[in-house]
């Protein structure tokens, strides 16, 4: 029984460090979308009804389905939110709808390259990322749809595992997608 503990063990720690191996190669920025401080909650002021419906993201999630249920809990202004899908009769509704915008045929190509040879060989993408839609009702009625595109570059390469430290210094997916909801709020202040 020791001898299965240790390989599974074994086996989980060299898992484990091929993961922690394929990030570091990884390079990731957002386009538009530079580092910045997390952003404040603003505070409970409205008693209106808050709901919202949040999409399964189509790809690996990296922060961007949480950070829009966190900014829709705690960052409004409504003391009232929940999620659900049934549009009220008094009170708001935003549907938020997420599709994931695939890497170009070639940079797929590349990007297949070069993880069955442990990124030997680089590969890059400039054009995949999201595009976010946010539909807004009022008291039933639909009152108005804002469209977002998150545009990401991705690098892989063995070389890269000396500058990896740069991800630390560009913006996450949960801070874009949680800075793009304030966008929204900004957008459509003309309906709360």
């Amino acid at each position: 029984m020791t001898i299965a503990k240790t390989k599974s063990n074994l086996t989980f720690i060299a898992t484990l460090l091929l993961i922690l191996f394929m990030l570091s190669n990884c390079i990731i920025s957002y386009k538009d979308y530079p580092k910045i401080l997390p952003l404040p909650s603003e505070e409970k002021t409205l008693d209106t009804q808050f709901v919202y419906v949040l999409p399964t993201f189509p790809q690996l999630n990296l922060g961007g389905r949480e950070a829009l249920k966190n900014y829709f809990d705690t960052k409004t202004r409504f003391k009232k939110t929940m999620e659900g899908i049934d549009v009220p009769k008094v009170g708001y509704l935003v549907n938020v709808k997420v599709n994931y915008r695939s890497p170009s045929p070639i940079a797929t190509a590349f990007l297949g390259a070069s993880t069955l040879t442990a990124t030997f060989l680089p590969a890059w993408s400039t054009q995949d990322g999201y595009d976010v839609q946010y539909i807004l009702y009022k008291d039933g009625k639909k009152v108005g749809t804002y469209d977002y595109h998150i545009f990401r570059n991705y690098a892989q390469w063995i070389l890269f595992i000396p500058i990896s430290w740069y991800n630390f210094e560009t913006a996450t997916e949960k801070e874009v997608f949680e800075r793009m909801t304030l966008k929204f709020f900004e957008d459509a202040k003309e309906h709360f």
